[in-house]
């Protein structure tokens, strides 16, 4: 299969659904996202919700808020769809003039902030309608205490989300994103922080990530999670680099 053409691009906020409705697509099958989001991430009223959120810490970041956010989005330039995309957040804490990120769990890879009630008279969360707030709290929150130690709680970026298209993965999309994202990184001279799945760790070592916790999900002991196994959920940290 040849590889595709595709261009690296800012995300628009006309973007931001399809951004939504992509993450939702390639996380689905994952046992850990059906634990933490449940059977309904996939319905209208939660990819609103991610979108929401979504557009919610974009705009806040254009605004010149104090919250630094980037979403850059894969586009391929023969169908013009986006099969990609990446999310990178920068907290700043010596008062430098890098922005505040939104808290992390936030814009953790599914989390879907809104409010009101759903489908099935189920109530949002804050986490997405009909997700497992428990667990999210202890895969999301607690990984965020060891992103926080690993920065020695000092400034840091994270790469908050990626996601590649089915029909598009394996073709290079994931590298070009990393490094057109790595560049913002490095010119900040921050540490990158980030939550890997057992597919991605390869990839993210690659570029200089390091593991800092190993977390193992015992998804059986969740409701949602019966008859499941464990779920590695891997915190990693890159040094920095560049200059500030």
């Amino acid at each position: 299969m040849s590889k595709p053409s595709i261009s690296i691009l800012p995300a628009l906020p006309s973007d931001i659904h399809a951004l939504s409705a992509l993450e939702n697509l390639v996380f689905y099958d994952e046992e850990f996202s059906t634990v933490a989001f449940g059977p309904t991430r996939d319905s209208p009223e939660n990819i609103q919700l991610r979108a929401d959120s979504l557009l919610k810490s974009q705009k806040e970041s254009d605004e010149g808020t104090g919250k630094k956010v980037r979403y850059v989005k894969a586009v391929d330039l023969e169908s013009w769809k986006i099969v990609g995309f990446a999310g990178w957040h920068f907290a700043q804490r010596d008062g430098k003039e890098i922005a505040q990120s939104e808290p992390v769990k936030e814009e953790e890879q599914g989390e879907m902030k809104g409010s009101g009630e759903g489908e099935e008279g189920k109530e949002e969360n804050g986490w997405g309608i009909g997700a497992n707030a428990k667990f999210c709290v202890d895969a999301f929150c607690v990984a965020d205490e060891h992103m926080d130690r690993s920065v020695n709680y000092g400034s840091y970026a994270k790469l908050s989300t990626i996601v590649i298209h089915p029909t598009h993965q394996r073709r290079g999309i994931g590298s070009t994103l990393l490094e057109e994202g790595l560049k913002e990184v490095d010119q900040l001279g921050l540490p990158c922080v980030l939550g890997a799945s057992p597919e991605g760790e390869g990839l993210y070592r690659r570029y200089g990530w390091e593991e800092v916790e190993a977390m193992e999900m015992r998804l059986w002991e969740y409701e949602g999670g019966e008859g499941m196994g464990l779920a590695r959920h891997v915190v990693m940290c890159r040094p920095a680099k560049g200059n500030v």
